[in-house]
């Protein structure tokens, strides 16, 4: 039986994580990641979570108050272009992990999805912030329109890392009738 790409990813952020990290959920969407990691760093680490759509946060809010860790999680109702400054704003200067999941958000209209552009600002602001060790995990869905331009383009970004201090990992599932996610990794030694 094949372990599906979510649980994979977080098994392997799982590892880098310890009580009082401070993480980020670029795409919080319905809040399953940013749950994961506010269970993941406990009391005293703090989550940024990021969704530009206002569903999603207050799914996540929903989410997070039911599980009792919402006081864990700082939700952000922007864009993760931004995330840099937020994480300024509060005097934060490094962070251990920052999770991706690309596309749209399930349930959606599929109009609002995430975009080559945004991400990649996101991502070169993720890496300068990046406490090594630490991890980034991008799950790119590559079915709806722009998906497979926007995982191309990260996977090139990521590539062009240097290979003194990261390592990129890409795992692209067998072809199938759906166009499943791919799943980069990047973890700073």
């Amino acid at each position: 039986m094949t372990v599906p790409l979510v649980k994979q990813a977080h098994d392997k952020v799982a590892k880098y994580l310890q009580a009082g990290d401070i993480v980020v959920d670029a795409t919080m969407g319905n809040g399953f990641d940013t749950l994961f990691l506010a269970r993941a760093i406990g009391e005293r680490g703090k989550v940024y979570a990021f969704d530009v759509q206002a569903t999603a946060v207050e799914a996540t809010k929903t989410r997070l108050n039911e599980a009792g860790v919402s006081e864990r999680v700082r939700l952000i109702h922007d864009s993760h272009a931004g995330l840099s400054a937020y994480l300024q704003s509060d005097n934060m200067d490094s962070i251990r992990c920052v999770m991706f999941n690309l596309g749209y958000l399930p349930g959606s209209d599929k109009v609002s999805k995430t975009n080559s552009e945004s991400t990649i600002k996101a991502l070169t602001a993720a890496i300068g912030l990046l406490n090594c060790p630490g991890i980034i995990s991008v799950l790119a869905y590559t079915e709806h329109l722009g998906g497979r331009e926007e995982a191309d383009r990260v996977k090139s970004w990521a590539m062009s890392l240097p290979t003194t201090q990261f390592n990129v990992n890409i795992q692209i599932p067998e072809a199938s009738n759906k166009s499943p996610p791919e799943w980069i990794v990047i973890e700073c030694r």
